[in-house]
C-alpha cells in the first residue's frame, strides 16, 4: 500500500461526529481513518471512539459467547 494522505472527508466526518452529541462511535475498517483520529487526539479530545469492523463485535463490546 502507498502512504495515504489525510482525506478532507475524514476531517468533515470527524467534525460532525464530534459536534453531534448523539454520536459516540465511528465505525470503519479504514486504518487511515484510525491513524487520522490518533493524530487529532494529540491536539484535541474528540467525543467519539472508532469501532473497527475488522474486530468481531463480541470482542469490541465485551459480549461473552456462552
Amino acid at each position: 500500500m502507498t502512504p495515504r494522505a489525510i482525506i478532507p472527508n475524514d476531517s468533515k466526518l470527524f467534525a460532525q461526529a464530534d459536534l453531534d452529541k448523539s454520536v459516540t462511535h465511528f465505525v470503519t475498517s479504514d486504518i487511515g481513518s484510525k491513524n487520522t483520529l490518533a493524530l487529532l487526539k494529540k491536539g484535541i479530545n474528540p467525543k467519539f471512539e472508532i469501532i473497527s469492523i475488522d474486530i468481531p463485535f463480541t470482542e469490541t463490546l465485551g459480549i461473552l459467547d456462552l
